[in-house]
């Protein structure tokens, strides 16, 4: 009988632990850990004021959000579901404000350094796409652990101006409908994300 032959047999042994190792290496990018929104440990609302001296806040009720294994943040909301507790004054921002028809999201992302997720207080530079317009938001961010989830809050309100993202027709339209004296053009963001580790 004769002997196997060793350089074959050597072969074939770099082959199978080769795919071996390119399996564990695509199994590895496809499970790669990253982190996702608790939306029920997490909220985004906003402050509006009518008449110079009368402030509402409202909140979006549905978002979700990702930071993937190689830092980059994308939070989507959706604009329909902002909540102002008067069902009318929803439909009319909907359709006069955010025309939720044609642009049903805004959309925030930017690439986070490593240590941008590290405890502490953090400036950040986003982007923002509303309304159809796209434009570089910065702000100051407070990261903290809890439960061994990533918990990222705005420092202090984030403030959003109408004109940056062609909002002033539709606010003037929503004044001239409740037939209101004013409605501020800017508008204070507060905004808290729970995030869950996750395999994306």
């Amino acid at each position: 009988m004769k002997k196997p032959n060793s350089l074959l047999m050597l072969l074939l042994t770099l082959v199978i632990a080769t795919s071996c190792q390119q399996h564990k290496t695509s199994e590895s990018k496809s499970n790669a850990a990253g982190w996702i929104i608790n939306p029920d440990f997490s909220s985004i609302s906003i402050i509006t004021t009518k008449n110079s001296k009368i402030s509402e806040v409202s909140q979006f009720k549905t978002f979700s959000g990702t930071i993937n294994a190689s830092n980059y943040l994308s939070v989507s909301i959706d604009l329909a579901s902002l909540e102002t507790n008067i069902a009318i004054r929803n439909e009319r921002i909907q359709k006069h404000l955010f025309q939720t028809k044609i642009y049903p999201t805004a959309e925030i992302h930017t690439q986070l350094k490593p240590e941008d997720l590290a405890v502490g207080v953090h400036a950040i530079s986003f982007e923002v796409d509303l309304h159809g317009v796209s434009g570089i938001v910065n702000a100051e961010f407070m990261v903290f652990e809890q439960f061994g989830n990533k918990i990222i809050t705005l420092h202090k309100p984030l403030i959003i101006k109408a004109e940056t993202f062609a909002l002033e027709s539709g606010i003037t339209t929503l004044r001239k409908i409740a037939k209101l004296k004013s409605i501020d053009f800017t508008v204070p963001v507060n905004l808290t994300l729970s995030f869950e580790r996750k395999n994306l």
